[in-house]
């Protein structure tokens, strides 16, 4: 089906069609993609409290500048304003702690669960901000250059 669009009056060429927003979508969906599966398969992201210890948060989304996580229930939810770490474990007994200060808080119900959505700015200036910033980085190097797969093994899930 051909989607370009036919001007009309005297000039009856057509609109060259731009696909720079169309990659630019998919790109996005691409990682959006990656990132749950990373997030939420392989990676456990805890906040930590002093009191009560670890609790799971599911992270949602993460750029070079912020992060957005929700968690569900939380005994005492954070403020605007309030500054924050959140523990990315990549083995069960090594972590890597990212600092970042609340800039948002939307509470959500889905799916018969409810809590607050967070939405953060991180610190740039810690060092631990240089390992999420490759992690970014590869997130979206992959999303540019990863082809979807039609059929898809899933043997390794």
């Amino acid at each position: 089906m051909d989607k370009r669009k036919k001007k009309s009056g005297k000039d009856k060429k057509e609109d060259v069609i731009d696909l720079s927003s169309y990659r630019k979508n998919k790109n996005e969906e691409r990682m959006r993609e990656y990132e749950r599966i990373l997030f939420n398969r392989i990676l456990g992201v805890y906040s930590f409290a002093e009191k009560s210890g670890l609790h799971h948060v599911e992270v949602v989304d993460i750029s070079y500048s912020g992060l957005r996580f929700k968690e569900v229930n939380p005994e005492k939810p954070c403020q605007i304003g309030d500054k924050l770490s959140l523990r990315f474990y990549f083995t069960p007994s090594s972590y890597l702690k990212l600092v970042m200060q609340v800039q948002r808080t939307i509470p959500f119900q889905e799916d018969g669960r409810e809590g607050i959505e967070y939405g953060c700015v991180l610190d740039k200036k810690t060092r631990s901000y240089q390992v999420i910033k490759t992690l970014v980085d590869f997130m979206h190097n992959y999303s540019e250059l990863a082809v979807q797969d039609h059929n898809p093994p899933m043997i390794w899930f």
